[in-house]
């Protein structure tokens, strides 16, 4: 694919004057305005809207509607014209019903995955500020750093050992570097070839940048490729696999059972005509309609609510993972702390100085030994503030009712915050001095450096701050005494004893440090800052604890899941961060000097079994450890939120990315997005997960038992060599009217008391175990214990046929209802209080029950259901034949639990 020549071969004066844009300043809120109306906003061509039609359609793949409609094929070819048609009729339910149900779900994951906007940083009318990327125009100046997903096609203006990862448009995998060249040559040049342009999709992998936008939406080059890609059918989840799989199992047993009853009939003299008939009603009696239908829901509404607690996540299998974690891996930085980073002390030429105030308002008082001093008047104090400031790129800004916001870094922001509670200004001071070169900061190195050209002065000055251990070994010579000395190793020492003291008190500690008159205006910034940096002091910077955070971990710790906090800071801070939020460590498994690239496999993993504080962590790192986890059998949730977190969040079980600074690269790359980048949301989103499994069990147990009962009861009477009890359009009205309504409002079943005090369960365990398998046979047996003496009982008192299978069919569908107070509650029994935080569950109890009233009163149903009025004596045999089962169940699920306790 070829870029027009235009664009890459113009010089960017050119480029300005055809977008009338501004390198420096960006466009005017006026002409954003006007572009925007005129263009339309920056997005790609939506994908082709959910297609109910094919929704529709693809209801009848599953292996439950084929065997309706071999059903409904069987009635037709045995006459049974009514039933074939009443057949086809719940057949067309079941598809409409799962229509309605699926549809909603997938505008409700839409809608989830929208409610994550993606931001660009532009620069406009001169002022920085993070915008919308759908609100992106031709001609808007864009700010690129680190970790930043490209939001639309242009031409560089600026770059700083910019390098893109452009695979997803080229193929190619190896970083892309860029600079601002012009491209001139006569054949038309490729996009991988286009060094000195950047297009919309790709990310920016290191160094940072301005570009120019040129292209938007569907004009730039991503967009000519959308419109070329064709919806494909959506893979399975693991779950509605497992769920299929459930249905077979089920399916399969009663293709036996009828095969069973088959064999019985023949040798017992019955008709033809009647076994074709009974063996018809089996087969619809085997099938689940509702769990289909019951799982979608389910998830949905899981989905909902997780993200009502600030958790999106994006994929159906994360939902089954999260309630199988085991370990938390953690940032410390905004997901265990409040992420509104303070400088409170500066150390500097022996003296301790206080800095009051918290947060990004600039607001406090600089204090040493209790008293108010003025940093504008203290030489060593305004030159490191100046320092701070001019070494960052965070922006603080005033929003309205004087509230402030801090865009970028947030550690970088508390010494802009710092500086301007001094009276220093970012932008005064960028007036005087002009930024000519820069190392950005990263992972890696553990510092950035400035190069800037005092113009007041003329002077070449360069500004450096980072790890102290990192700063320390750059400089030979020290600010003291408002003076340069040398930096004797001695002092070295006692800086360095500063700053563990400085970390041991939670504190984030960086090292400052300056030259000035000594720079080579024509050497490199690399070569410059290797030695002979004056060393001008230590920053600390604390990021106070989440309120929550302590009582989040301890809810983690009883659900059986380890917090590991993986940190860039300080072993000494980490530790201190520990102790007040309660993560236990074993100080003497503790890596002091030994970096976690130097262990092996074998003694990381052996390390991590007691170890839950690592340091001083870079991505690789993070990828190191998660692979460790894994090796044990972990199941690991890792959170992340730089570019180069994406291999570690891929390789967990389960990705978290931060929705509020996590980099575009990070989320993409996650399965789930704290959208408040709290820890205590993943532990409230691993609830929810819990839950979500737990009420997916709930409403398998309580369908596949009522089915199974269906079958049983049919089963027995044929044993007993009396009339089949039910026809095949009473077991469809059974399985539609109270199979469905009632497995529907499990979906939205309060918690369980314990769910999380329980350790983890194991992701291979199938949905029913053996436990649940036992417990589903052994409650279909005695739920259809109750209807068949009902039944039995009102045939042996002469009652007419037609009245007795209204009996038992009533009977069927009360125990079936009372049913569900043996499945809601995994630990103790059905008829709590809880049942009133669930008003869908007595809903559908209600409505069902007088839709079975109408079936048996209305002469219309009568008619089409074989139904009759009942008596009141006849009353008495439905109430018994019910409630026989259910204290049976009920009683020994009381005898279970004082056997428990």
């Amino acid at each position: 694919m070829q870029k027009e020549k235009s664009i890459y071969s113009k010089t960017i004066e050119e480029i300005e004057t055809s977008l009338f844009a501004d390198r420096n300043k960006g466009l005017s809120f006026d002409d954003v305005k006007k572009r925007l109306e005129k263009n339309g906003e920056n997005r790609l061509e939506e994908e082709r809207n959910i297609s109910m039609w094919r929704i529709f359609i693809r209801q009848f793949k599953s292996i439950v509607m084929l065997l309706l409609m071999a059903a409904a094929i069987a009635s037709f070819f045995i006459g049974e014209i009514i039933e074939g048609f009443a057949v086809l009729v719940v057949i067309l339910f079941t598809a409409i019903l799962g229509l309605i149900m699926e549809y909603k779900a997938g505008k409700s994951i839409e809608a989830l995955k929208k409610s994550v906007h993606r931001e660009a940083k532009v620069i406009r009318n001169g002022e920085v500020s993070s915008i919308s990327t759908r609100n992106l125009v031709c001609g808007d100046l864009v700010v690129l750093e680190e970790g930043d997903k490209i939001p639309a096609d242009g031409r560089l203006v600026k770059t700083d050992e910019l390098a893109v990862d452009e695979s997803m448009l080229t193929g190619e995998s190896d970083p892309v570097k860029k600079d601002i060249e012009v491209i001139d040559r006569d054949e038309k040049v490729d996009i991988g070839d286009c060094d000195n342009m950047v297009f919309m999709g790709s990310a920016v992998l290191k160094g940072n940048g301005k570009f120019i936008v040129t292209a938007t939406g569907n004009d730039a080059e991503i967009g000519k490729i959308s419109k070329m890609l064709k919806d494909t059918d959506t893979e399975a989840t693991p779950l509605e696999k497992r769920l299929e799989q459930t249905g077979r199992y089920l399916i399969v047993l009663t293709l036996v059972i009828t095969g069973i009853v088959g064999v019985i009939g023949y040798f017992t003299g019955k008709p033809l005509e009647e076994m074709l008939k009974t063996s018809t009603a089996l087969a619809i009696a085997a099938v689940p309609e509702g769990l289909p239908v019951a799982a979608t829901i389910t998830l949905a509404i899981g989905m909902n609510r997780m993200v009502k607690k600030k958790a999106l996540v994006k994929n159906l299998p994360a939902v089954e993972t999260l309630g199988s974690a085991t370990v938390f891996c953690t940032d410390k930085t905004g997901t265990l702390t409040e992420n509104e980073m303070t400088l409170q002390r500066i150390s500097i030429d022996n003296r301790d100085i206080n800095i009051t105030g918290t947060g990004y308002k600039p607001e406090g008082e600089f204090r040493e030994n209790e008293e108010k001093i003025n940093p504008n008047q203290d030489d060593a104090v305004s030159l490191l503030l100046k320092t701070g400031i001019l070494c960052s790129d965070a922006v603080l800004k005033e929003k309205a009712d004087d509230e402030w916001e801090m865009i970028g870094d947030p550690t970088e922001g508390a010494l802009v915050v710092a500086a301007r509670k001094a009276g220093f200004k970012k932008q005064d001071l960028e007036e005087v001095y002009d930024r000519q070169d820069e190392i950005p900061f990263d992972s890696e190195r553990k510092f950035m450096a400035v190069h800037y050209k005092d113009l007041k002065n003329n002077n070449n000055e360069l500004f450096l701050k980072g790890s102290p251990d990192v700063v320390l070994e750059m400089c030979d010579k020290v600010y003291q005494d408002n003076k340069v000395v040398s930096l004797s190793q001695e002092r070295k020492q006692e800086l360095k004893s500063e700053n563990k003291h400085l970390a041991k008190e939670s504190f984030r500690v960086l090292a400052l440090a300056y030259k000035g008159e000594e720079v080579n205006n024509d050497g490199a910034l690399e070569s410059e800052i290797e030695n002979e940096m004056i060393f001008l002091g230590l920053v600390g910077i604390m990021d106070p604890p989440r309120e929550d955070i302590k009582e989040s971990v301890e809810i983690a710790s009883k659900a059986g899941i380890r917090t590991i906090m993986l940190t860039g800071d300080q072993q000494e801070t980490a530790i201190g961060i520990a102790k007040n939020i309660g993560i236990e460590f074993n100080e003497k498994k503790l890596l002091k000097d030994t970096a976690i690239s130097d262990l092996s496999t074998e003694s990381l993993e052996e390390n991590l079994k007691e170890n839950s504080i690592y340091s001083k962590v870079t991505p690789k790192d993070k990828l190191s450890i998660v692979t460790a986890l894994k090796n044990s059998n972990e199941i690991v949730a890792m959170t992340g939120d730089g570019v180069n977190d994406a291999p570690a969040l891929k390789k967990a079980d389960i990705g978290v990315a931060m929705g509020i600074r996590g980099t575009t690269v990070a989320k993409e790359a996650s399965d789930m997005i704290l959208l408040n980048d709290r820890f205590s949301t993943i532990v409230e989103a691993v609830r929810q997960g819990r839950v979500i499994f737990d009420n997916i069990r709930k409403f398998i147990h309580y369908l596949i038992s009522c089915n199974l009962s269906e079958i049983l009861f049919i089963f027995l009477s044929i044993i007993f060599r009396v009339p089949v009890p039910l026809i095949a359009l009473q077991i469809l009205w059974l399985n539609v009217v109270t199979g469905v309504f009632p497995a529907l409002a499990m979906a939205y079943e309060v918690p369980e008391k314990g769910v999380m005090s329980n350790s983890p369960r194991n992701p291979d365990d199938p949905i029913i175990t053996n436990r649940y398998k036992s417990l589903i046979t052994s409650q279909g047996f005695i739920i259809a214990i109750g209807p068949l003496i009902a039944y039995l009982l009102s045939l042996h008192q002469g009652i007419d046929i037609s009245e007795a299978r209204t009996i038992g069919f009533m009977t069927l569908a009360m125990v079936h209802l009372l049913q569900v107070f043996n499945v809601r509650r995994k630990n103790g029994l059905g008829f709590d209080k809880t049942i009133f935080q669930n008003p869908y569950l007595i809903g559908a109890l209600a409505l069902t029950f007088a839709l079975q009233i109408v079936a048996i009163y209305t002469p219309m149903l009568q008619k089409i259901l074989g139904t009759v009025g009942l008596s009141l004596y006849m009353w008495a045999y439905v109430v018994i034949g019910a409630l026989i089962p259910m204290i049976i169940i009920q009683a020994n699920a009381i005898i279970q639990m004082k056997r428990r306790k």
